[in-house]
């Protein structure tokens, strides 16, 4: 009730206006891990901060720049880590991986899709145009195929399951070295591996707005990693293990109207 109150003065008490904000923030200097900071707002204020439009970066920005921090603070955006298989493998060796160091980096939160290059697996952007690997008949008596054509990993997992079984499954060595003496010549190619971007604030409102900082993200083995706005950076955002220690930001209600 109290947002759309909040939206009736603002309709109603400004007859221009460019928009209005109901996220007041509140700057909290005492370092604490994410889950930790996202206890203190709960209990002190509302959440940890949401930021849904630029003007609530600048809000947000100007309210930790003026307590006179510079570094990287949480806020309440946080991300779930699931790899998972195109055909729906999920049994022993579906956790079989060969990151070729530092990845995944989720460059950009920009690469929920897997490639081989080498031998070695790569996350990259899904919409990349390269070659791919399919298999056909079943896990346990298969036949690795090479899409030599490019595609981006929705076209090429389409083809697969078109004209073969699917995007290929690597479940152990064995089948990493198949398909690696398959694609000498080809850069990188797509395997069937793959996740779903799973980003979220921490009060449940919808994620549509975003203003990451276009540079590496360290997934590692982490299953969830949670998400800092760098004042370094702009205020960009990036993630982090939700373990380490940081000030962040919390939020209360409040409507801000303002005016063109």
């Amino acid at each position: 009730m109290e947002g759309i109150f909040i939206g009736v003065l603002c309709l109603s008490g400004c007859l221009t206006f460019s928009t209005c904000l109901l996220h007041q923030y509140h700057f909290v200097s005492h370092e604490m891990t994410w889950t930790e900071a996202q206890s203190y707002c709960r209990e002190t204020y509302t959440d940890l901060a949401t930021v849904e439009n630029t003007e609530e970066m600048k809000k947000l920005k100007d309210t930790v720049s003026a307590a006179g921090n510079s570094s990287k603070v949480w806020i309440g955006l946080y991300s779930h880590i699931d790899w998972k298989w195109s055909d729906g493998f999920n049994q022993s060796g579906a956790e079989y991986w060969r990151w070729k160091h530092p990845d995944p980096n989720y460059f950009a939160a920009n690469e929920l899709c897997v490639a081989m290059k080498h031998g070695i697996w790569l996350d990259y952007s899904c919409h990349g145009q390269i070659p791919f690997v399919c298999y056909r008949g079943t896990l346990e008596d298969s036949e690795f195929v090479l899409g030599d054509t490019s595609k981006n990993w929705t076209e090429a997992q389409r083809h697969c399951r078109e004209h073969f079984t699917d995007l290929v499954t690597v479940r152990n060595n064995a089948d990493n070295d198949k398909i690696r003496s398959l694609i000498p010549l080809v850069p990188w190619a797509w395997i069937g591996l793959y996740r779903d971007p799973q980003i979220y604030w921490s009060d449940g409102s919808n994620y549509s707005f975003s203003s990451w900082y276009q540079d590496y993200n360290r997934l590692g083995s982490m299953k969830v990693v949670c998400g800092v706005a760098d004042l370094e950076k702009g205020g960009n955002w990036s993630l982090f293990s939700c373990e380490e220690r940081k000030p962040f930001v919390c939020y209360s209600m409040r409507g801000w109207c303002f005016l063109e």
